[in-house]
């Protein structure tokens, strides 16, 4: 609020109550967006997608040697 509206003791005008109303909309779609999100699995494997940027094709690049190594500790913490 503006220092005159206090002074003045003016209450919130109509465009205040505009502005939270559309800050609560946003903020309903994004719960429903992260909700919809894990939901549908979005989040599961969130590692592999670094090696996809870093993958060029070939079968011993860094990427896939890197991928490879880490899917064994992946697969040694989960037999333990």
């Amino acid at each position: 609020m503006c220092p005159n509206c206090i002074l003045n003791q003016a209450g919130l005008s109509a465009g205040v109550y505009v502005a939270y109303g559309i800050c609560m909309l946003f903020f309903i779609v994004a719960m429903a967006a992260m909700w919809w999100a894990f939901r549908n699995g979005e989040f599961d494997d969130m590692e592999s997608t670094k090696f996809d940027m870093l993958d060029d094709g070939d079968e011993n690049s860094p990427a896939s040697l890197a991928r490879s190594r880490v899917e064994l500790a992946r697969a040694k913490t989960q037999a333990e």
